[in-house]
C-alpha cells in the first residue's frame, strides 16, 4: 500500500478506535429500584391492621415489598432504607416488647429503619446495619453484579402529635456511624465513595462536570451509597469534609456546590426539563414514576413515561414487576430499558 493510501486509511480508523476506548460511565446505567425498600408486603391482615391504626393516611402507604435479597433478584438496582438515629438505643423498641430476640436489636445503639414510630414500624431489617448486611450478603453471592444504589433517607423530623414520639436529631457521631456501618457491610473496597470519583480534581462537582465518575465495568459488584436528608444534615455531612472527602455518601447538594453529584426529584411531570438538563452535564438522577399510590390507583403510565423521557438514570417505584398488589390493581411499572431478573 503507497504511504497516501495508508495514513488515509489510519486516519479513518483513528476516530473509531477511540470511540471504542470509550467505555460506558457509571452515568450511562438505568436502573429501577423500590421506593421505602424496608416496608414488608401487606397482607390481607396486616392491611387491615394498618387501616385500623393509621385511618385516612393508610391510603397513600398501601404498598409493601419482598425481603431485601427478593428485590435484588427481581432486577432492582436501587433501594432506599430510612434510618431513624437512635445513639443510646431503645427509642423504638416498645413495639417489641413481646419479642426478646427483636427487643434486645432494638435496645443496642445504632441507626433504626422504620417509617413512622408506633403507626408505621414494619420493617425487613431492624437496623440500618442489618439493611447493609441484606444487600452485602446478596452482593458476595452475586459477584461482578451491576452497581447497586442506595439511597439513605434520614429521619428527623417532628411529628407533632402525642401518639409518635419526635426522634432526635443527627449528631456528628451518628453520621459517623452510618458511614461505618457501611463499611463494616461492604467494605471499603466496595463502595463508591465521593473520594472515588473526585480523584485530583479540585471538587467532587468539577470531576463529574469531566466525566469522573468510574466505568460500569469498574462498578460492578459495589454499592453507591445516597445521603438523602434535609438541608440541615446536608450541611452537617460535609462540614469538615469538603467536597465529601472521606465521607462514604454522596449527598443532595445544590447544582453549584462543591459536592454536586447526585440528585434526587421526585416529579419528572413537573421537572423533566431539569432532569433532562442534569443528566447532560453529568450528574445522577433518581426520579419516581409513582407516589402515594395515586398513578396506581389510577393506572396512570404518564409520570412513568415522563422519567423515561428525562433519561433519569435511577427510577423508583412501588409497583415494579414482581412487586407485591395488596390492592389487586394490576399496576405494573417497568421501563423500557429494564429486564425483569437479570443475569448480573
Amino acid at each position: 500500500m503507497r504511504l497516501p493510501a495508508l495514513l488515509s486509511s489510519i486516519a479513518l480508523l483513528a476516530p473509531l478506535s477511540a470511540h471504542a476506548a470509550e467505555a460506558p460511565r457509571l452515568n450511562a446505567m438505568h436502573v429501577l429500584g423500590s421506593h421505602n425498600s424496608y416496608r414488608p408486603e401487606l397482607g390481607p391482615a396486616a392491611l387491615a391492621h394498618q387501616r385500623q391504626v393509621m385511618g385516612e393516611r393508610s391510603t397513600g402507604v398501601e404498598y409493601g415489598h419482598p425481603p431485601i435479597q427478593a428485590q435484588l433478584d427481581l432486577g432492582l438496582r436501587q433501594l432506599e432504607f430510612d434510618p431513624y438515629a437512635d445513639s443510646a438505643g431503645g427509642l423504638y423498641a416498645a413495639p417489641y416488647a413481646k419479642d426478646s430476640a427483636k427487643l434486645a436489636i432494638m435496645n443496642r445503639p445504632g441507626a433504626k429503619v422504620l417509617h413512622a414510630p408506633v403507626v408505621d414500624a414494619r420493617t425487613h431489617c431492624l437496623t440500618l446495619a442489618a439493611c447493609f448486611g441484606e444487600v452485602a450478603a446478596w452482593s458476595k453471592a452475586h459477584p461482578g453484579h451491576d452497581p447497586i444504589v442506595i439511597f439513605v433517607n434520614t429521619k428527623e423530623e417532628p411529628f407533632n402529635t402525642p401518639a409518635i414520639p419526635n426522634p432526635p436529631l443527627y449528631s456528628e457521631a451518628d453520621l459517623a456511624s452510618l458511614d461505618a456501618d457501611a463499611i463494616a457491610a461492604f467494605g471499603r473496597s466496595g463502595i463508591i465513595a465521593p473520594d472515588d470519583v473526585r480523584g485530583a480534581a479540585a471538587t467532587l462537582r468539577e470531576a463529574v462536570l469531566a466525566g469522573g465518575w468510574p466505568t460500569l465495568a469498574a462498578a460492578r459488584g459495589k454499592v453507591l451509597l445516597v445521603l438523602d436528608s434535609n438541608p440541615r444534615i446536608a450541611q452537617a455531612y460535609r462540614q469538615g469534609h469538603p467536597s465529601l472527602k472521606g465521607r462514604m455518601m454522596f449527598g443532595l447538594y445544590d447544582v453549584a456546590e462543591p459536592e454536586a453529584a447526585v440528585f434526587n426529584i421526585q416529579d419528572p411531570k413537573a421537572e423533566e426539563a431539569r432532569i433532562k438538563a442534569l443528566v447532560a452535564q453529568g450528574f445522577l438522577v433518581r426520579t419516581r414514576s409513582d407516589a402515594d399510590t395515586r398513578e396506581a390507583r389510577a393506572h396512570d403510565l404518564s409520570r412513568l413515561q415522563a422519567a423515561v423521557r428525562s433519561g433519569a438514570q435511577i427510577i423508583s417505584s412501588d409497583y415494579y414487576p414482581g412487586a407485591p398488589d395488596p390492592l389487586g390493581l394490576s399496576f405494573v411499572v417497568s421501563p423500557p430499558w429494564f429486564t425483569a431478573a437479570p443475569k448480573r
